[in-house]
């Protein structure tokens, strides 16, 4: 009976062919009728070789592998592949059936194991090499869109600062590797690269709800780039970031991190990026998520401490006379300018550092008379805090 059968796998394959042609992605044309035709011809061979018990030649033995392989590259969903793979037990089944006689029933009762277990043994033999063919492809494709995004950061320096902007055909080339329109909202979430992993975690949680993310390596940083999905934008500023973070539901609660301005666009990402960047570089005790715009005079002060001359003289000029003081004294004041910068009330100083409310006003006088600055006065005061940031970011000397 099965070799009346391999006399016949045009018949063999036109059933085939029928009944294929009903499931999703064949229906599509995603595999050419060529293709199938001669995948089936070949496949058809192999089972009834080995249902059979018939020898396999060399050119036969690997008929699964490469049927694999080739749907992987296609993009025929697993599923969708071994359903149409286990048509075969059917279309094989309904064959010999067809074959046989009366007489024949107790036959096909005893061998139908056989039957099936070639089929599965050949589905086994399709979906390990699909699998193996998917991640070597996904590897590959995330590589790819490591270059790409890194295009799209521009120059990274060795620090890891983004320093250029992208060209458009960058930006065109990441939203077809992200799977998203150019014009999509991003989010964009920077962390310390030792914070990397805990990065990765979270765009494990994105990818399972089915958002297009991706996290970029950088030389000291990790850059997490995943597309808004929210009913509408939120707003600019910190209310938008605010925003955000509600959005998030608390998924960056534990990672320490910097939560950029939501990107309009792929082009915007960049700028996000960089502000999120130069935030974290100025905050090393992270613990959580932080807005960028709560942290503006220390991101203010790492840029003057990097630039030659400019923090350490603006440090030296205003807060000098504060040096010559015992430590002790000098932080009683430090602590109180810094109560008073947050709160802007001598009431309130006085009840956060536990003292009077003289004492508060002695200390702030104090302060002038060493910085030679008011720090009652809005504008003054902003001089002693962006100093004494300066003095934060350039640490002990």
């Amino acid at each position: 009976m099965v070799t009346r059968l391999r006399g016949d796998s045009d018949a063999l394959f036109q059933s085939f062919l029928a009944r294929v042609r009903r499931v999703p992605p064949y229906a599509r044309g995603l595999v050419p009728t060529d293709r199938m035709e001669h995948d089936a011809t070949r496949t058809f061979d192999y089972l009834l070789r080995r249902i059979s018990r018939a020898p396999m030649p060399d050119r036969l033995a690997g008929i699964g592998t490469e049927i694999g392989r080739d749907r992987a590259h296609r993009g025929v969903p697993l599923n969708d592949l071994l359903t149409a793979v286990r048509l075969n037990f059917r279309i094989v089944w309904d064959a010999l059936r067809e074959q046989a006689g009366p007489e024949d029933g107790p036959l096909l009762v005893a061998r139908v194991d056989r039957v099936w277990a070639a089929v599965e043994e050949h589905a086994l033999h399709v979906q390990l090499a699909y699998q193996d063919e998917g991640a070597l492809i996904a590897r590959e494709r995330q590589g790819e869109r490591s270059m790409l995004v890194a295009a799209l950061l521009g120059e990274v320096d060795g620090a890891g600062h983004v320093l250029g902007d992208p060209a458009p055909d960058d930006v065109a080339r990441v939203a077809r590797a992200l799977a998203i329109d150019v014009d999509d909202d991003l989010l964009v979430v920077v962390s310390p690269a030792s914070a990397g992993a805990r990065l990765h975690r979270v765009a494990d949680t994105f990818a399972a709800q089915g958002r297009p993310v991706h996290v970029q390596a950088l030389a000291r940083h990790a850059v997490l780039l995943a597309r808004w999905t929210g009913a509408s934008p939120p707003g600019e500023g910190s209310a938008g970031i605010r925003a955000l973070r509600s959005a998030l539901g608390g998924l960056l609660d534990t990672v320490p991190c910097v939560l950029g301005p939501l990107a309009h666009g792929v082009a915007n990402v960049p700028a996000s990026a960089r502000t999120a960047l130069r935030a974290v570089d100025a905050l090393p005790g992270l613990t959580g998520p932080v807005d960028p715009y709560d942290v503006w005079l220390p991101v203010a002060a790492a840029g003057l401490a990097g630039t030659r001359g400019i923090g350490p003289e603006l440090a030296g000029s205003v807060l000098g006379g504060l040096s010559a003081l015992p430590p002790a004294e000098r932080e009683r004041l430090l602590e109180t300018i810094r109560a008073w910068a947050r709160t802007g009330s001598v009431t309130a100083v006085a009840q956060e550092l536990w003292c009077h409310r003289n004492t508060v006003l002695n200390r702030l006088r104090r302060i002038t008379e060493l910085t030679g600055r008011d720090v009652t006065v809005p504008e003054q005061a902003t001089v002693v805090l962006l100093a004494l940031a300066c003095s934060d970011a350039l640490g002990p000397r």
